[in-house]
């Protein structure tokens, strides 16, 4: 793939992922810049690009350290000595623990819990490597997903934890991943959050347990952050490129997303187009914006709508469309759920005023384990 570097975006075979490296860059110094501002250190997702020259760019951007969610993810990152690592997922199995405790071997790692049978089995795992990984407590905020899920059960989880050999207790950690709507409604969840988060910290302290760690934040929120003052931790992924669902927010537009995916008209007909990149190219992932409609936007064109997705077929309504469409047009799609996309492309090619600057590897790829 390196012979693409050179070449104009035009030239590029189809559909190809393409960063805006300009947008990119200006995304990671957006909240690098917010964060440091406000006293919190930055701790990126990394399964949103899932390649470790990225998440140098946001480690030398001020970031902390960097979240994963599995532990492929995390011995990706660790393989190429970036750290400190926040695992952010309850793993379960023998096999995890084992690679979890060789990733604290050699990396700086903190575990998020809401389980005694996930807790035990891997501080006797990391015990017995003779390392240690520091822990946070999950708790549920309001998303229905991890999470212990009341203030009483956090600290009870806590209480166990501090006792295990190879885990050491350090704090909290939550996702506030339900804070969407309006801002009156993200800034009316915030506050349960904010409300939870020092109900549970209060009882820890008055436990005599370590809680200077809390760690939160979504992309959705990551402007909002004073709402929850007791966050000393961001945890943002989809930040770095942006999709459709989240420029709704913040203050963002079509400009800031800075991953699209470029494709090519290979039908017309009827009042409508269809583009070379299907649900396999894409994802079928839902749009988390108002209206809730449609597999992705064309950049540029908002009367043409990517009404439904095949495997290798976008199939869009141009009815509305003044222009007149054309077999080898291109396009590009600024998709629903960036993440999701990322994870079905071996590469992403970074562009700058147009031309391929660099190509990256998406390395922890298909990491589900």
């Amino acid at each position: 793939m390196d012979d693409l570097v050179g070449r104009h975006v035009s030239e590029l075979d189809t559909p190809m992922p393409v960063i805006d490296l300009d947008a990119m860059e200006r995304n990671i110094a957006r909240l690098a810049t917010h964060a440091r501002e406000r006293g919190i250190s930055q701790w990126p997702h990394t399964k949103t690009h899932k390649n470790p020259e990225i998440a140098r760019m946001q480690l030398d951007a001020g970031a902390g350290g960097l979240t994963v969610a599995k532990p492929g993810e995390a011995e990706v990152m660790a393989s190429h000595g970036l750290g400190p690592l926040l695992l952010h997922y309850p793993s379960f199995g023998a096999e995890k623990w084992r690679r979890i405790a060789g990733v604290a071997a050699t990396t700086d790692l903190t575990v998020a819990l809401d389980s005694a049978d996930v807790a035990e089995p891997l501080a006797r795992e990391l015990a017995a490597r003779g390392v240690t990984a520091q822990a946070l407590v999950e708790l549920d905020v309001g998303m229905r997903r991890t999470g212990v899920e009341s203030p009483a059960a956090a600290l009870a989880l806590a209480q166990t934890i501090d006792r295990l050999d190879g885990l050491e207790l350090a704090g909290l950690s939550c996702y506030p991943g339900h804070a969407r709507g309006t801002e009156q409604e993200m800034r009316g969840a915030l506050a349960a959050v904010e409300s939870t988060l020092q109900e549970t910290i209060g009882l820890l302290r008055d436990a005599g347990l370590r809680c200077d760690r809390v760690s939160a934040g979504s992309t959705p929120s990551m402007m909002l952050s004073e709402l929850v003052p007791s966050m000393t931790e961001h945890r943002a992924g989809t930040y770095v490129f942006l999709d459709r669902s989240e420029i709704v927010r913040n203050g963002l537009g079509e400009d800031d997303c800075a991953l699209r995916m470029h494709a090519t008209v290979v039908s017309v007909s009827n009042g409508r187009m269809v583009l070379d990149s299907g649900s396999k190219a894409l994802s079928d992932a839902p749009y988390l914006g108002p209206g809730g409609q449609g597999h992705g936007a064309i950049a540029g064109h908002p009367e043409v709508a990517v009404e439904r997705l095949s495997e290798e077929h976008g199939v869009c309504d141009i009815s509305a469309s003044e222009r007149a469409w054309r077999v080898g047009d291109r396009v590009e799609v600024i998709p629903n759920h960036v993440c999701v996309m990322v994870n079905l492309h071996d590469t992403l090619c970074g562009a700058r005023g147009g031309v391929v600057e660099r190509v990256f590897a998406v390395e922890a790829r298909g990491m589900v384990r």
